[in-house]
């Protein structure tokens, strides 16, 4: 073989091992080829079909009001600064204060459980229930006699308190309803949630 020149050298390889370099190259291309697949595959299965495609402009409308036959008192304004007429300042308004009459049935907006149960001088008695998608409904201003605890799974509709006028913070409100939501713990306006019109 020393005497060959490099080109007889290849053809006498060729000749020798041409089938294993060519079974070699097709297995290779073959290799190839499900690799770009299954890349392509991936690419494909990171597309969501309509049915997984959630439209960001809807919100879920929980099925049930806080309160009957309510009125607005105030509004929710969580960007923009209003006059608290008790506190003597300005300051934003992170909920709905619905009046009702002092003794008015406080229901749970929605199914969840029952993630707080507390009392202080400015909210008056809270309850705090948690819903599915990272909702939070809080209900401040009820009376002494809270039906729920902390803890409980409670169902749409539940009753969990009556209206009084315990958040001295908002006494000028008389008897009502402070109602709240967070969204993935973001102050978010009731009003996009709930089947009311705040006027």
């Amino acid at each position: 073989m020393g005497n060959y020149t490099f080109k007889q050298r290849m053809a006498h390889a060729f000749k020798k091992y041409g089938y294993y370099m060519l079974l070699g190259v097709l297995l290779l291309g073959f290799l190839l080829t499900i690799i770009i697949a299954s890349a392509n595959s991936d690419t494909v299965e990171d597309i969501p079909n309509n049915d997984n495609i959630v439209d960001t402009n809807t919100q879920t409308t929980m099925t049930y009001m806080p309160v009957l036959n309510a009125s607005i008192y105030k509004g929710y304004y969580g960007d923009e600064l209003v006059y608290n007429e008790t506190l003597k300042q300005w300051e934003t308004h992170n909920g709905i204060d619905f009046q009702v009459a002092n003794g008015s049935a406080v229901y749970s907006i929605s199914d969840g459980v029952v993630k707080d149960v507390y009392s202080n001088v400015l909210e008056g008695n809270v309850v705090v229930i948690e819903h599915e998608d990272g909702i939070v409904s809080t209900y401040a201003s009820l009376d002494d006699n809270i039906l729920v605890k902390e803890g409980d799974h409670i169902k749409g509709g539940a009753e969990i308190g009556k209206v009084s006028a315990s958040a001295t913070s908002e006494s000028d409100a008389g008897a009502h309803l402070h109602f709240s939501m967070t969204d993935d713990g973001k102050k978010i306006d009731p009003a996009a949630y709930l089947d009311i019109e705040v006027k």
